[in-house]
């Protein structure tokens, strides 16, 4: 999946158009995306100004970074299960498992700090009546 799947705003735009989008999500550089997508660097600029475009364009990123989020999730498990192990192997050089140890207990204090910081949001949101709508 490449993150387009989603974005109700592509069917509104042309060929070119989506294709353009789907070059600059994975060459990251409007030079690049242009020649990916087969159109000249002052079209995809002209494009980028337009406000339909430009919300493909968010849409489409925003369904990228959903998409490495849950892929993110997934590879969490994995590294914490690392880190445990390398905390606690006897035959772990030392320093290895004060980082690994440091590295747990720094995300452990951020995860912490953004689920205080979501909380201390939605109720600011609940408050003046600016609930998030639902994704």
């Amino acid at each position: 999946m490449n993150g387009m799947s989603e974005n109700r705003t592509l069917p509104t735009l042309t060929t070119r158009q989506r294709k353009a989008v789907e070059a600059l999500l994975s060459t990251g550089e409007p030079a690049a995306a242009a020649r990916e997508a087969g159109i000249s660097r002052d079209t995809l600029y002209r494009w980028l100004k337009q406000p339909v475009f430009i919300h493909a364009v968010r849409e489409a990123e925003a369904a990228a970074l959903d998409e490495l989020s849950r892929l993110l999730v997934r590879l969490g498990r994995t590294a914490v299960s690392t880190l445990a192990k390398a905390m606690t192997d006897p035959a772990a050089p030392y320093p290895t498992r004060v980082r690994a140890a440091d590295a747990s207990l720094g995300r452990l204090l951020q995860l912490r700090e953004l689920a205080t910081l979501e909380a201390r949001v939605t109720e600011l949101e609940r408050l003046s009546g600016l609930e998030e709508a639902p994704r």
